[in-house]
């Protein structure tokens, strides 16, 4: 792992031929981001302090003022940094939402905080649609609910376990507790 070195704004410089591109939503959204939780992922450059990765979260630094900011220097060869610059930038596209994961969370938190950084999808409106959704809870998926709390719990003692096991439906988000006896299907 590289250390973590302040730079002076001033003194770091866009790739010149950088392809992606940040519009002034994306470093929006990413300033008001940093300016909520801090600057806590460190811009990565090469020894002549080029970006190789950080483009828009820099542009969004200057925005905010920034007179330095914590950097990686990367010793990499051109060629790699370009490499690498492509592929970081790629890659995040090559992922995709849990959505079974992703409403509960949504629900939980203020949207208007979040729909800068959901540009391509109405939250309000996939909330609304994902309460309407019901699937009904099969032996399938019960049974595969169930070995998930027994391997959680597999190595728990009395002191540890309760007798109620707090469930979350993941298609409505209600909350509801079972017996760990009947969910786990042994007594102890």
């Amino acid at each position: 792992m590289s250390d973590i070195t302040m730079v002076p704004i001033a003194s770091i410089k866009p790739y010149w031929r950088n392809p992606r591109k940040a519009d002034e939503s994306s470093v929006k959204a990413v300033a008001r981001s940093i300016s909520r939780f801090g600057f806590n992922q460190p811009l990565v450059l090469d020894k002549n302090n080029v970006i190789i990765v950080g483009h828009t979260r820099f542009k969004a630094l200057m925005q905010l003022n920034f007179k330095e900011v914590p950097c990686v220097i990367a010793d990499l060869t051109a060629e790699q940094a370009k490499e690498y610059r492509i592929i970081d930038n790629k890659s995040n596209e090559l992922t995709s939402w849990d959505w079974e994961k992703l409403i509960p969370e949504l629900r939980e938190l203020d949207l208007l905080e979040l729909k800068p950084f959901f540009v391509d999808i109405d939250l309000d409106e996939t909330l609304r649609d994902a309460a309407n959704i019901s699937s009904p809870v099969t032996q399938e998926r019960f049974d595969k609910r169930s070995a998930e709390l027994n391997d959680r719990f597999k190595n728990g003692n009395k002191e540890t376990l309760s007798d109620f096991i707090n469930l979350m439906c993941p298609e409505c988000g209600n909350e509801f507790s079972v017996s760990r006896t009947d969910v786990l299907k042994r007594p102890d």
